[in-house]
């Protein structure tokens, strides 16, 4: 009797150590847990060669700092400080009050964020949206443009 209970015991132990350790299914993030692209933001000069048929803005940009992340699940994040026009007399600003993040695939225009929000004349803009992204996405590129002007210029960029 003790044999048949330590051997049923012994038997049970694996099952119940299988049980706490995470499956591979669980453990598995998919397709969430994969950047498309995770990049600094550049600013865009007017000698600056197009980017996906896009020509950069017309002014001279600079930027503090700026990032860009789109996750395969579609998530995008962006972060940006003092993304501004320098002019003569030393100082910076920005003139443009809504920009749209782009995503391109392939060179093909494949998302947009939307308009979103930029301080003037800061040039700070901080946004989490979410995409319709395709199933697959060579060559990632993230343009930075004024809303109105989406598809024409860009005034900032990240070229995996």
């Amino acid at each position: 009797m003790y044999w048949k209970l330590s051997a049923a015991l012994l038997a049970a132990v694996p099952a119940f150590a299988l049980a706490l350790v995470p499956s591979a299914a669980l453990a598995d993030h998919g397709r969430d847990g994969h950047d498309l692209i995770r990049m600094n933001l550049t600013p865009s000069m007017p000698t600056d060669d197009p980017i996906d048929g896009v020509n950069p803005g017309g002014l001279p940009w600079q930027i503090h700092r700026g990032e860009v992340r789109v996750r395969q699940d579609g998530r995008m994040d962006v972060r940006i400080e003092g993304l501004q026009v320098p002019r003569a007399d030393g100082t910076a600003d920005n003139p443009v009050g809504m920009i749209d993040a782009v995503l391109y695939c392939g060179g093909v225009q494949s998302a947009d964020s939307g308009a979103q929000p930029m301080s003037i004349p800061g040039g700070d803009a901080r946004f989490r949206v979410f995409l319709d992204v395709p199933q697959t996405c060579a060559d990632a590129t993230v343009l930075i443009s004024p809303s109105a002007a989406v598809g024409a210029a860009y005034i900032a960029s990240a070229v995996a």
